[in-house]
């Protein structure tokens, strides 16, 4: 956006002498090209999707990126285009389940970086749109983070927010907004930590109860490859910010079902008083369908994401949910119950039918 508007300061016959030697182009030609580019400015600022596919190539801070529908990435699932597109295979076997699980929502729009951050837009204009962000559904370790790691996958699955992507993504997919998701495993980065604490150490995660996490040291290239990852959720997350406008901005996960622990909680550390009367509804409406108890602020009140956001936007509407893995996994927390998961992405869809005019978009 920014090198358009430069460029029409270029090529404006108003801005530019007709004496100029910078510019050789005739002056009704200038006039076309300065037309043109206005049209495409307009065209840009009425579809943010445009507005933020234009921003990620400006700033080039992702390298290569894929974008378009899913039903166009669904049908070239298998092209060699797309499989060595990603870091590696294991990657690519992960966004090419999901294309397959959500093949029929053929006209969302779609954004992929190699590292795994995936962009759903379902975004309507004069609609109730959430921004969701799911940091800690990933699994995926690169190979040679993996060979380094002191942890077996079974261990890794008990403490990952293991299919919350398949929980909450019905809020975006079904209803509208943009989901965020992460494909990274928090074991290599998490992206719910502040940059200098995102690659943990073998004594910085005592609450996971494991002496090592790590049988070698990383390399300074491999910790520069994992920040990079950080940066490029980070940087995604501003440019969606930027492009578009949502009614809430929601970071879903889940939580181990420890001693004490509700359901379902949600985190308002953030939250501007204005808008805990809606959190409060939402909390009456999930105890309504059976989900006793559902606390606030409870284990958790919120992480860095949000923080980061409220820094940076300290009047928008954002929370955090953490689900008990009871309610969905069996009680070891080593199988998914595939029928009370689809329930309780359903319920949840229900609980977010809030209409626009309850409370001010920013």
């Amino acid at each position: 956006m920014v090198k358009l508007k430069e460029m029409i300061r270029k090529i404006s016959p108003v801005l530019i002498s007709p004496t100029s030697t910078s510019l050789t182009i005739s002056l009704s030609k200038r006039f076309f090209l300065f037309t043109f580019m206005n049209k495409a400015i307009r065209t840009i600022e009425d579809d943010p999707y445009l507005n933020f596919i234009s921003l990620l190539k400006n700033y080039k801070i992702l390298g290569r990126i894929l974008y378009g529908t899913l039903d166009e990435f669904y049908r070239d699932r298998n092209s060699l285009y797309f499989k060595n597109f990603f870091m590696d295979n294991k990657l690519y076997q992960l966004v090419k389940s999901d294309l397959i699980r959500l093949k029929d929502y053929k006209d969302i729009k779609m954004t992929i970086t190699k590292r795994g951050v995936i962009i759903y837009d379902n975004y309507k204009k004069n609609s109730f749109n959430v921004l969701l962000m799911t940091a800690h559904s990933g699994t995926w370790l690169p190979k040679k983070i993996k060979e380094k790691m002191n942890l077996k996958d079974e261990f890794r699955y008990i403490e990952e927010d293991v299919e919350t992507d398949k929980i909450y993504s019905r809020l975006v997919l079904e209803k509208a907004g943009i989901w965020i998701d992460n494909k990274m495993s928090r074991f290599a980065c998490d992206f719910n930590r502040g940059v200098d604490t995102s690659i943990y150490t073998n004594k910085s995660e005592t609450f996971f109860n494991v002496r090592r996490l790590w049988k070698k040291k990383l390399s300074k290239a491999e910790i520069k490859d994992l920040h990079k990852s950080y940066a490029d959720f980070y940087f995604t997350l501003a440019q969606l910010i930027d492009s578009y406008r949502f009614n809430i901005i929601f970071d879903g996960h889940s939580m181990k079902n420890l001693k004490g622990r509700p359901g379902i909680s949600f985190g308002v550390k953030y939250v501007p008083h204005f808008y805990l009367p809606i959190v409060k509804s939402m909390q009456k409406k999930l105890n309504g369908l059976g989900y006793n108890p559902v606390r606030i602020n409870y284990p958790y009140s919120g992480g860095y994401i949000l923080r980061w956001l409220n820094s940076r936007f300290p009047d928008v509407f954002i929370f955090s949910m953490e689900i008990n893995k009871s309610l969905y996994m069996t009680k070891n927390m080593k199988k998914i119950k595939p029928r009370k998961m689809e329930k309780l992405s359903k319920d949840l869809e229900q609980v977010f039918d809030i209409e626009v005019d309850d409370f001010e978009s920013y």
